[in-house]
């Protein structure tokens, strides 16, 4: 069974009238092109295809998470500071990239290892980072799964 892709997961949302193509706003190839000055790697495919395709905004997807471009350039260092204050600046490793945020204690972080690669969290009152998603397309996927348990349509236009 093939695998599904980001593109495949957003598309069957879009075909199902779940989110309108209009409400996802990806990232251009020069945004893209700063991310990955940003991080100082070439970045991971499948997060790369997602901020292609919703890098920008999602509907109600990731709603009070800072995940979107161009606030994500700020998330590496913000998580740093937390880590620091918290006297935990090893829970993440130098290779980290710290790709999402969530009220400010929660990181969402990958290491460009492969093109799906795992993701890692960490959560303040944590002593250490867990792996909760063997791949960034899982964690994209199970991201979907949780937000459609609150609301049955992402669209921002939509209640």
């Amino acid at each position: 069974m093939k695998k599904r892709t980001v593109g495949m997961l957003f598309d069957g949302l879009v075909q199902r009238g779940t989110i309108l193509s209009s409400s996802m706003l990806g990232c251009t190839d020069q945004e893209i092109a700063a991310l990955e000055r940003h991080f100082g790697c070439t970045l991971p495919a499948t997060y790369r295809e997602f901020i292609a395709i919703a890098g920008r905004r999602a509907g109600k997807l990731f709603a009070g998470t800072d995940i979107f471009y161009p606030r994500v350039l700020q998330l590496q260092s913000e998580a740093l500071i937390l880590l620091q204050g918290l006297k935990k600046s090893s829970v993440i490793p130098a290779d980290a990239k710290v790709f999402c945020m969530h009220q400010g204690y929660e990181i969402n972080y990958f290491s460009p290892v492969a093109d799906d690669p795992p993701v890692f969290q960490f959560f303040e009152g944590q002593s250490v980072a867990t792996k909760p998603w063997e791949s960034f397309s899982e964690f994209i996927e199970a991201s979907v799964d949780e937000h459609l348990k609150q609301w049955k349509n992402l669209d921002n236009e939509c209640p």
